[in-house]
């Protein structure tokens, strides 16, 4: 601070006068943090006091090492680290009063005065309230005499623990940020650099005790292990960066090519989908969507307005995929083909759930389409056809080496596209499977339509129509289309073509099938089968 603000307070001369007598200046340096570690022995006067101090005059000592050359005589100079015997009270005091009362001076603590032999004793104030002389040591608050004490020990004793050198310290600080740099670059799973973390630390912290205890050497501890985790956790927070910009790329790049769902899978999944790659069985649940008298549009109308009204369409469907968390497996001409269950699932219940409310979404918005196209020219109405069943497939990609799909193939695919195709025979536009009732059968209602045999299956599908979620109200016409059913599987055909008479001329979503349904029930009216079981064939695909 300069020679206008520091000043040397010498002893009284009745202390500095009298003969045998060594002095030493009081001052104690904390570090930055305001914590006293360090010890020094001897200060230049003209570093603190200014030019004004005479250069001639040698170095003042400390009050510690004053004491200590009393003690032993020729003692070097030295500098380090104190060597603290421990915290407050470690060393022992008593009042100074105890000296002049008679019964605590015989006492058998101090024994008129032998606790004091071969000892060095310090006398100084212990109250910080008044002297307020108390500083901030490794262990905690102590006051400034016994500060000195513990010097003065360390100076006739072990000496001082020795600093770690500018160049030593330099290299356990980059020695432990290139090795934290290393390990988050060179860990493969994001786990293990916090485990190395976890480790480098203890370990040097346990090192650094270790060397302290045995060999009463000093190890820079914070500053390395700080270096260590600011390299590992920039180093890994790079990395993390980099590595989501890479996935933001890859699956924006992947999206183009596969489903958004698909390319989720590849990025965040890969062991997951490298195994999937080579084929596996899985049960998912299909939706197949088509659209009807789509080749006849198409063979009239300009190759422009097909490609703008199918985007739009294409557009409206997948959407409604994707809002229940489905996968857009392929486009198939005008054919949409979605899973739920191949790259993920939630259950074969939810998975089929979220299906069939994806495909009453369809139909819905759909029909708002439709409506936005009205009165255009250049528009037509779309009419898909959907078809839903849940059962085990085939995951796994296939083609050729320069282009693999990533698909799923197998008899659930087969079953949904014939339901999709029934519904152009049966005047409906939504059918699901057997396996897509049983799984819903508490959460949606439906309509049975009775067992089906589909073009080239041997084997009878019982056939439903989706109507909605149960929490929903139930339609007016439900009593009376499932009695015409249970009529009309009875074999009581004038019954049941009673019913559906009544049900086709009521504004009802399902008037088409009723109205389909009436027709064949007349017809087997006419000709009824001799073993009637319910059953119907549809014979085109």
């Amino acid at each position: 601070m300069g020679e206008g603000t520091v000043t040397l307070v010498e002893p009284r001369e009745p202390f500095s006068a009298s003969p045998g007598v060594s002095t030493g200046y009081a001052n104690v340096w904390p570090d930055d943090d305001g914590v006293l570690r360090r010890l020094t022995s001897r200060v230049d006067p003209a570093e603190l006091l200014g030019r004004g101090f005479p250069a001639d005059r040698p170095g003042l000592p400390s009050l510690a090492y004053a004491g200590a050359l009393a003690v032993q005589c020729g003692l070097p100079a030295r500098a380090g680290y104190i060597n603290y015997r421990g915290p407050a009270g470690s060393i022992p005091a008593l009042p100074v009063e105890d000296l002049f009362l008679p019964d605590r001076w015989l006492g058998s603590w101090m024994e008129s005065g032998r606790i004091f032999e071969d000892r060095i004793v310090w006398v100084g104030p212990l109250s910080e309230i008044r002297f307020k002389d108390y500083h901030a040591s490794p262990f905690g608050a102590m006051a400034g005499v016994e500060v000195q004490a513990q010097m003065l020990e360390t100076l006739v004793g072990a000496g001082p623990l020795p600093v770690p050198g500018r160049t030593a310290t330099l290299m356990c600080i980059w020695g432990l940020a290139l090795s934290g740099a290393l390990t988050s670059m060179a860990a493969r799973h994001a786990w293990l650099p916090l485990v190395v973390a976890v480790a480098v630390v203890s370990g040097w912290g346990a090192l650094a005790l270790a060397l302290f205890a045995l060999a009463g050497k000093v190890l820079p501890v914070v500053a390395p292990m700080a270096a260590f985790l600011i390299a590992a956790g920039g180093g890994v927070g790079a990395r993390f960066m980099a590595e989501q910009r890479e996935r933001r790329r890859l699956r924006s790049m992947l999206g183009r090519y596969v489903s958004e769902e698909v390319a989720q899978v590849i990025v965040n999944q890969p062991d997951e989908f490298s195994h999937a790659l080579r084929g596996e069985r899985r049960a998912v649940t299909v939706l197949f969507a088509d659209l009807r008298s789509f080749t006849a549009w198409v063979e009239t109308a300009a190759p422009e307005i097909v490609v703008a009204q199918l985007n739009e369409y294409f557009k409206t469907v997948v959407d409604c995929v994707l809002a229940h968390g489905g996968t857009l497996q392929k486009f198939i001409g005008d054919a949409v083909l979605a899973v739920w269950g191949d790259t993920r699932t939630a259950g074969p219940a939810e998975d089929a759930r979220r299906a069939v409310e994806s495909a009453l979404a369809i139909r819905s918005a759909v029909g708002r389409l439709n409506h936005s196209w009205a009165g255009r020219p250049d528009r037509v109405p779309f009419h898909p056809g959907i078809g839903l069943h849940h059962g085990p497939a085939m995951v796994g990609s296939i083609g050729h080496p320069q282009r693999m799909e990533f698909t799923v193939l197998g008899d659930a695919v087969n079953v949904a596209a014939r339901l999709e195709s029934a519904n152009r025979q049966l005047g409906t536009d939504i059918l699901a499977s057997d396996s897509i009732r049983e799984l819903l059968a508490d959460r949606h209602r439906f309509l049975a339509l009775g067992p089906t045999r589909l073009k080239g299956r041997r084997q009878p599908v019982g056939l439903h129509l989706p109507l909605g979620p149960r929490v929903d109200p139930e339609p007016g016409w439900l009593a009376a289309a499932e009695a015409a059913q249970q009529a009309w599987t009875r074999g009581d055909f004038s019954r049941a073509a009673a019913q559906w008479t009544e049900l086709a001329g009521q504004p009802t979503p399902l008037a088409a099938f009723f109205q389909t349904r009436l027709e064949l029930t007349r017809s087997l009216a006419a000709h009824p089968p001799g073993d009637w079981r319910g059953e119907i064939s549809l014979d085109s695909k």
